[in-house]
């Protein structure tokens, strides 16, 4: 699939949120997971750990 660069821009603007999220709340990666997999849901999807 290719990823148009709407999509790549936002992709880049979430990575940016999670990492300022991480420095500024101090949250762990298993924290962010369960944000993330509270989202995806919503959707259909699901936050797998690679």
């Amino acid at each position: 699939m290719v990823v148009s660069e709407f999509n790549e821009d936002t992709q880049y603007q979430i990575c940016d949120l999670l990492e300022n999220l991480q420095q500024i709340e101090k949250l762990k990666n298993k924290d962010i997971r369960i944000l993330l997999d509270k989202i995806v849901k919503k959707y259909g999807g699901k936050v797998v750990n690679k």
